[in-house]
């Protein structure tokens, strides 16, 4: 579920520090994520789920001197992010290991739970907003563990759900948001349990919904008309609905507690 703000950014944002527009409440996200993963000390950093990109290309900007390669399993979106960055490359193909960019970025092509790299290779790992689509969690999180260095962080930003329902009960608590959050409805509880058994210590979490959901949710009541006739410049009214009454759902859940959205900092517990 995303809102048409006319930017390249997928997240929903983190809406403090004067945060107003999706945009800027999409950068205060990717601040907050390159603070707590300590991207000021790191060289090398894998973005998993990159996107269109966008997160990487403002943590370039930010700390200059790491360099970060983005991993996407959708090819199309690698090529809108080498325009966004402006690469001098020729067109790649579509069976290319990796874009090398001259700016220090790098595109590869893979999946996130069979990553094309070294063992202890690289100083962090992050997934912003992305982990969700990721399944089996646990291979992802093996994955992960594998080819980080001795000293290095996984961090996840991540929509979850606050507590284990029963599954028939799932589609009464979430309403239309089962069918819209089109994604795994993976617990807290269960994302712990798994990064746990895979040999990570849990150095820090930061459970951030009200400052997610709520505010967006909000931004949308309050700019409804604008945003609806952008809308339906592309797609049909009823997808609008859609929206709306998603949104207004997913504020209600939140309230509840019944979902949340947490950014987890973790180390291996490696010798």
């Amino acid at each position: 579920m995303q809102i048409a703000t006319g930017n390249n950014m997928l997240n929903f944002g983190y809406w403090k520090n004067n945060a107003t527009k999706p945009l800027e409440a999409q950068h205060e996200l990717c601040k907050l994520v390159g603070k707590i993963a300590d991207l000021d000390s790191a060289r090398t950093v894998l973005d998993l789920g990159s996107g269109f990109s966008a997160p990487a290309i403002h943590w370039k900007s930010q700390y200059g001197n790491t360099n970060i390669t983005c991993i996407n399993t959708n090819f199309q979106q690698l090529l809108f992010a080498i325009k966004l960055v402006g690469s001098n490359i020729s067109e790649p193909k579509a069976d290319s290991f990796s874009l090398l960019q001259t700016n220090d970025i790098r595109f590869v092509n893979a999946t996130a739970t069979s990553l094309p790299f070294a063992d202890n290779s690289v100083d962090r790992i992050i997934a912003l907003e992305s982990a969700q689509h990721f399944t089996p969690l646990d291979q992802f999180i093996r994955e992960s563990k594998r080819t980080l260095r001795k000293g290095g962080l996984f961090v996840i930003a991540i929509p979850v759900i606050k507590e284990v329902p029963v599954k028939s009960s799932l589609f009464m608590k979430l309403g239309i948001l089962s069918l819209t959050w089109a994604s795994e409805h993976y617990s807290l509880d269960y994302i712990k349990s798994v990064i746990i058994k895979e040999d990570f210590h849990i150095n820090e979490i930061q459970s951030i919904g009200s400052d997610v959901y709520d505010s967006l949710a909000d931004y949308y009541m309050k700019n409804r008309k604008q945003l609806r006739e952008r809308i339906l410049k592309k797609y049909p009214s009823y997808l609008e609905n859609i929206l709306y009454k998603s949104l207004l759902k997913m504020k209600e859940v939140s309230q509840k507690g019944i979902i949340d959205y947490a950014i987890i900092k973790c180390t291996i517990n490696r010798i």
